[in-house]
């Protein structure tokens, strides 16, 4: 099954700091796992992240996170 955006693996690792934008609010959190999730005949790569000042985590697409700090 192919992997859209499979280069995006390579790019994160647990433990870095990204951000995204939500609607009009911006996110700051840390990565917590790495993982492919199935949509289709296709994978997508995702990051379980833990958003801070929120005390949640949630899944985000790979390709809406941007890293601010690499571990």
């Amino acid at each position: 099954m192919p992997v859209i955006g499979e280069d995006l693996l390579e790019k994160f690792e647990i433990g870095d700091l990204v951000s995204w934008r939500k609607l009009v609010e911006d996110k700051t959190g840390i990565i917590l796992k790495i993982f492919t999730k199935e949509s289709g005949d296709r994978e997508f790569p995702c990051a379980e992240v833990y958003i801070m000042g929120e005390d949640t985590r949630t899944d985000i697409l790979l390709t809406n996170l941007t890293n601010v700090s690499r571990v």
